[in-house]
């Protein structure tokens, strides 16, 4: 249940917070006063599309709470809790904010989630019946979608299954058409790349190859500075008269004499001797270094000349060595998939045959769940329908087989025959306003009873309706608010009468600045606005009268309701 909503900055309103009641609210005001507004800021929380139009003039942010009663819905708490946003005394809140520059921030109890989470969520909380809602009963292509959410979640996983199903089917179908359109020029490709396969296999190359020849063949174009380098080292380290290793030993054997005197020159002597023994290794080194050093043009030649092929192939192939070599790993795979390509091709034509076996028995199983879910709900449309002054009318939803799709085999439409004698027709061919209106409430009636989440909002669902229809189709929410709570957008006094709890909405003006703002009416407040909508004025003494009357007899006829609804 939804228990209050706070709108800051959205459209018209600054800042407004509505607690609502349980059973049946309503929401009326005169036209342009913002009604639509406060159902649009509920829409908003619960996922819907994020527009920059939505900021109120000058505004850089705008945002919307709504805090649920989720005590009687484990689901919801479940989901809330895998989010991160546990609920504390059955109470959740969900929020979205807006900024100027188009973004949009979803929240779960103040726990940041994404907005397919949050959608999720909602969904378990409330159902918004808006206008546009209103208008896709006309649309026979929306048909298929209302039926199936009255089937529950294991028909829509069966439906999300058969989708899944044909959309892998579809791209096997496209890949084996890409396949045979590139058959014919398998051949001349397999030609190419057997080609440069060819060459880059028979260079045989090495990764880091390119700098190791580079390094051998830098040493043999410098070699003579080199040797020259080396023989000089050499000589002043190790071997020549005065050289370092030499003196280094000299020195530490100075030392060793005197180090019985002082410590000090017994560390000193050693250290040295560490000095002579690192120079004598390095003469080692330069001597081994030195007779490796060796002048051969002909070496230098076949390098280079390995280097020149290694530089062609990465002009060719690279950039560099290694993008040469990952390029034959790639040539070698591709030629393996085309000349694997006829066997696969053939493989794939058995593999989609089967996929289509199977796709057309699981949509002969859905076509036959949807023909024994329309029956149902056929049933408990004409039973709602009665109840709306439509006792005589004909109803039926039609499943009639098509061409298999991503939502199975099956095209649904809704016919309609509210005069006895004509027959069966589409909606949107015969159906007037207030027909639509009453379908469409018959149709949320039925799924309240059978599926309903805790809370309901209509926004102008008495389009088209006056008089008797209006009481009616009051009549109608005020049943389904005995077990759910509903919000209802209306211009009719008689769905407004029938109440448990009434706002107005107002537009204000402070300044230069226009606004509305919602109060929650006590009786007398009711009574006047009922006598407004009457068409009196709400302080002639006959209107607020006949106003006072009508609140009467619909509480009456509310309790009456209801007692009947439990009975």
């Amino acid at each position: 249940m939804l228990l209050e909503i706070a709108i800051r900055n959205i459209a018209l309103i600054e800042q407004l917070t509505i607690e609502f009641a349980e059973g049946f609210n309503v929401l009326t005001g005169e036209t342009g006063a913002g009604k639509s507004i406060v159902v649009d800021s509920l829409s908003l929380a619960l996922g819907a599309r994020a527009g920059r139009e939505l900021l109120r003039t000058g505004a850089e942010r705008a945002s919307v709470q709504a805090l649920f009663d989720v005590s009687d819905c484990p689901r919801a708490q479940e989901l809330a809790a895998e989010l991160g946003a546990p609920c504390e005394d059955g109470l959740l809140a969900v929020s979205r904010e807006l900024s100027a520059n188009g973004r949009s921030v979803c929240r779960v109890s103040g726990m940041v989630v994404p907005l397919a989470a949050l959608k999720s969520l909602t969904a378990l909380l409330m159902d918004i019946h808006g206008q546009h809602e209103h208008q896709a009963l006309l649309d026979p292509e929306k048909h298929l979608g209302f039926l199936d959410a009255y089937g529950g979640e294991e028909h829509l996983a069966r439906v999300r299954a058969i989708g899944d199903a044909y959309r892998a089917r579809m791209q096997l179908a496209g890949r084996i058409k890409a396949a045979l359109r590139d058959a014919q020029g398998r051949e001349r490709e397999l030609e190419e790349i057997e080609r440069r396969l060819a060459e880059i296999t028979a260079a045989k190359l090495r990764p880091g190859e390119e700098e190791e020849l580079e390094s051998r063949a830098a040493i043999l174009e410098n070699a003579e500075h080199i040797r020259a380098a080396l023989s000089e080292a050499y000589q002043l380290t190790y071997e020549g008269a005065g050289s370092a290793q030499e003196l280094l030993s000299r020195a530490a054997n100075a030392l060793e004499g005197i180090a019985p005197i002082d410590a000090r020159f017994s560390a000193l002597a050693a250290r040295l001797r560490e000095v002579f023994i690192a120079a004598q290794d390095a003469g080692y080194e330069l001597r081994d270094a030195l007779e490796g050093v060796e002048s051969d043009p002909r070496a230098l030649e076949k390098l280079n000349a390995r280097l020149d092929l290694i530089h062609r192939l990465e002009g060719r192939y690279g950039p560099d060595l290694a993008e040469v070599i990952a390029y034959g790993e790639e040539l070698k795979e591709r030629k393996e998939a085309l000349s694997g390509g006829e066997a696969s091709v053939s493989e794939w034509k058995r593999e989609l045959k089967g996929m289509d076996a199977a796709l057309r028995q699981d949509c002969a199983a859905l076509t036959e769940a949807r023909r024994a879910i329309a029956a149902k709900l056929t049933k408990g449309i004409l039973k709602h329908l009665a109840d709306l002054g439509m006792g005589k009318t004909r109803f039926e939803i039609a499943v009639e087989p098509e061409k298999i799709t991503a939502t199975g085999g099956d095209r649904v439409e809704m016919r309609i025959s509210p005069n006895p004698g004509e027959p069966l027709k589409p909606l949107n061919a015969i159906a007037s306003g207030g027909e639509i209106s009453r379908v469409m409430l018959a149709l949320k009636a039925v799924s309240a009873d059978e599926y309903g989440v805790g809370a309901m909002v209509f926004d102008e669902i008495d389009t088209g309706v006056s008089g008797r229809m209006a009481q009616a189709v009051g009549e109608k929410m005020a049943m389904i608010a005995g077990k759910r709570q509903v919000l209802c957008v209306t211009h009719l006094p008689q769905i407004a009468a029938l109440a448990d709890r009434h706002f107005v909405v107002e537009k204000t003006q402070v300044g230069e600045r226009t606004g509305s703002t919602v109060r929650a009416l006590d009786d007398i407040g009711r009574a006047q606005e009922i006598a407004r909508l009457i068409g009196g004025a709400e302080d002639s003494p006959s209107a607020m009268e006949h106003a006072e009357n009508m609140l009467a007899a619909a509480k009456r006829r509310r309790e009456e309701l209801r007692e009947r609804k439990e009975a």
